[in-house]
């Protein structure tokens, strides 16, 4: 799956189903690319920011969770 910021994606920690908003996709000197995420709490709120490298947050990801709300309307 390509991994898009703006967008939610679920996956699994152990047995709980957890959420986790895609900020940032940079990549390093290194040449690697790294995922700054958010995680979702179960009533909405943002918690914590991570960064992840790439790779590890693909192989996580078990599907999207939300996409991003459209702006503006009428």
């Amino acid at each position: 799956m390509q991994i898009k910021k703006g967008i939610t994606y679920w996956g699994m920690e152990g047995k709980r189903q957890v959420e986790r908003r895609v900020n940032i996709i940079e990549t390093r000197s290194s040449g690697t690319k790294y995922v700054n995420w958010t995680h979702i709490k179960k009533d909405g709120s943002e918690g914590k920011h991570r960064w992840t490298a790439l790779r590890k947050f693909e192989t996580w990801v078990k599907g999207i969770y939300e996409l991003p709300q459209e702006s503006g309307g009428k």
